[in-house]
């Protein structure tokens, strides 16, 4: 015998939400995604297909998970999608920068942490059944979190490749909530308001963006983050030492948050200065970077980050 369908008001879910700082947030029924869902997930599927995503295996591996979201959450029929804003501000001293997102705790551990607490003081409350289940999706899991965000109303899926929130912007910490209910909710498809503009397409330095798509093998993020051992000694990444903001920093979406929200102290992890950080022994940097999204590079890449970011200045 199946279990009996929950069927929730979403609108009595969402202020608990935008208490723990989610300022975007949305929902819709699983079943009621699905046909734009698919597109999406094959658009993703030749994308990979054409080896766009260099060699985040990870990806690849995902691959059926994110094609098929039942595989993640196998009861789902409804997702949550939740943004939390970050500080506009850059990060940078003498040249050199970080991306944005890396300033403050690791993401993965605060979205997670905030999502579990809604949803504990969601069950405290009352205003969940006893048979509700969920499953919290942060980054790691194999979601497609741009596209619920869509499938959600939180904004539309710029040229950048990245989620644009009209008022809030690109500069946003995504996450979804696989859930159990039906909240009776159909897709909120927000229009592309890109437009003619296209300043972040002219704005990369490495040719690696084009309208709505990216070519991650030369993207400046990736080659910071993700990408193991040397480059062509000609690589300019206009010095960012780990990840790159420069198709968002031209984004006149984001020009609202830079003017309002306030700049935030520089975490201690990140550090600019240029002999310091190449007298950093290995042990030094792994002390430096714990705990913070940053840890994901390795010494031996960091290091030439630096190299690469110091020719660039």
């Amino acid at each position: 015998m199946s279990a009996p369908l929950i069927k929730l008001d979403f609108q009595e879910l969402a202020p608990r939400f935008q208490a723990h700082g989610f300022e975007a947030i949305g929902a819709v029924d699983y079943v009621a995604a699905l046909p734009i869902y698919r597109e999406h997930a094959a658009k993703y599927k030749d994308w990979i297909l054409a080896k766009k995503h260099g060699e985040m295996a990870y990806l690849e591996r995902g691959l059926d998970r994110r094609l098929d979201p039942t595989l993640v959450f196998p009861a789902v029929n409804s997702v949550i999608t939740v943004a939390l804003p970050y500080s506009p501000h850059p990060v940078e001293q003498n040249g050199l920068r970080y991306a944005r997102y890396l300033n403050g705790a690791d993401y993965h551990d605060v979205l997670k942490r905030k999502l579990e607490s809604v949803m504990t003081e969601l069950q405290n409350e009352k205003r969940l059944p006893q048979n509700f289940d969920y499953k919290i999706c942060v980054d790691t899991s194999a979601v497609l979190e741009r596209t619920w965000a869509l499938l959600c109303g939180l904004g539309w899926i710029g040229k950048n490749t990245l989620l644009i929130h009209p008022q809030l912007g690109s500069y946003l910490f995504l996450a979804a909530i696989f859930t159990n209910a039906e909240f009776g909710l159909e897709p909120q498809i927000l229009k592309d308001y890109c437009g003619e503009c296209s300043r972040c397409i002219r704005a990369c330095p490495t040719e690696a963006l084009q309208s709505h798509d990216l070519d991650s093998k030369i993207c400046i993020s990736y080659l910071t983050l993700e990408k193991r051992g040397a480059w062509p000694t000609s690589y300019n990444t206009s010095g960012f030492l780990a990840g790159c903001d420069l198709c968002q920093d031209v984004c006149p979406y984001n020009s609202k948050a830079l003017k309002t929200r306030p700049k935030e102290q520089l975490s201690p992890h990140l550090l600019l200065n240029v002999e310091a950080l190449r007298n950093e022994t290995q042990e030094e940097y792994k002390a430096r970077v714990k705990g913070t999204a940053l840890s994901r590079v390795k010494h031996e890449d960091f290091k030439r980050n630096l190299e690469a970011s110091v020719k660039s200045l």
